[in-house]
């Protein structure tokens, strides 16, 4: 039986939205050196006529800003988690340049990995639901529960923001676990013990249509704890299984997201053009409200997003790193993101 320690979490990635004042209170604003150092590896790039993911270490080597990068990869990994970039020139550099930008500065932080069967490792969060058809929450226009992605560093770098909406919510796991365990102990055991997930008919080969081992939403392992919370799918996994969840595990849930949404608990803020934020996926639950876009298409909202594999990666639950795979999500061809009932089911 796992032993769960209760102890108040003293820790700089237990912090709280009303710690801050403004976005200046975790940003970090780029200066000319740095988009110096950007405009170096885009055109090493384009000389050798590399695509982003044949970029090799001599494309994205930065040594001028090294220091700062990796200072920021500290701050992710074991610092507060969480990181703002302001300053990306998205109104002078193309689409596909500020990708190779991107894309170079996940390299200092970890592999990126594939976001969905897609093989998307460069994920485009942009609305392209149809009506009458289930789409993967990053590829719509819909509210977005706090949760987590997947691996251990999650960055979304903004290129267009919607007409109105899209606020970006986070909210520190430890400091939801810290009050959890101050005001009911007695719900973090079935948080601890985890839940089958349904997979979204993007499950990897050898598994069914829900996951055949438990994924605990709080996990210690190396003396850190670390968070994995997707309801959605655990509902969904508790009925496609004909398994209803216990009352205690449906109030532990419930209770983890009423802490996780309050006031004082949770970070809310807008993620502007040319701002790029990094978590640590571990101890950062993400969300962002729904969001009316432009009519142009040119103008529609359009983020950037990266799922990265730090190494060394942060010790989890063995059952953690299975449910994230190896390489991110299965590759299986498909060229949509939308949920396939009949796929699921094969």
């Amino acid at each position: 039986m796992t032993t769960i320690d209760t102890r108040p979490i003293d820790h700089a990635s237990a912090w709280k939205g009303s710690d801050f004042e403004s976005p200046d209170d975790f940003a970090f604003d780029l200066e000319p050196r740095h988009l110096d150092a950007f405009k170096t590896v885009v055109a090493r790039a384009k000389r050798d006529g590399v695509g982003l993911q044949e970029l090799g270490p001599r494309h994205v080597a930065m040594p001028e800003i090294e220091d700062d990068l990796i200072a920021i990869r500290d701050e992710l990994m074991d610092g507060r988690g969480l990181i703002v970039l302001r300053g990306f020139p998205v109104e002078t550099m193309s689409e596909a340049d500020l990708g190779i930008v991107y894309w170079a500065i996940g390299t200092y932080f970890g592999r990126g990995v594939a976001q969905s069967p897609m093989g998307d490792r460069l994920g485009y969060v942009t609305d392209v639901s149809e009506p009458g058809k289930r789409e993967r929450g990053y590829r719509s226009a819909m509210e977005l529960r706090l949760h987590t992605d997947s691996d251990d560093i999650v960055g979304l770098m903004c290129i267009r923001q919607a007409k109105s909406g899209g606020m970006s919510r986070l909210t520190s796991s430890v400091a939801v676990h810290n009050e959890i365990a101050a005001t009911r102990p007695d719900l973090l055991a079935p948080l601890y013990e985890g839940f089958h997930y349904h997979w979204f008919g993007e499950q990897p080969p050898g598994q069914g249509v829900v996951s055949d081992f438990k994924i605990p939403v709080f996990c210690r392992e190396g003396g850190k704890l670390s968070a994995c919370f997707l309801r959605e799918f655990i509902d969904m996994g508790a009925a496609e299984l004909g398994q209803p969840l216990s009352d205690l595990q449906v109030e532990a849930l419930d209770y983890f997201e009423t802490v996780a949404n309050r006031d004082d608990i949770v970070l809310t803020y807008r993620l502007e053009p040319g701002w790029t934020s990094f978590i640590n996926n571990y101890t950062v639950l993400h969300s962002r409200t729904g969001f009316e876009d432009w009519p142009e298409q040119d103008r529609r909202r359009l983020l950037f997003r990266l799922w990265l594999k730090a190494d060394p990666p942060r010790p989890v639950h063995p059952n953690l790193r299975r449910y994230y795979g190896e390489d991110g999500m299965h590759v299986d061809g498909r060229e949509h993101t939308y949920f396939e009932p009949e796929r699921a089911s094969a």
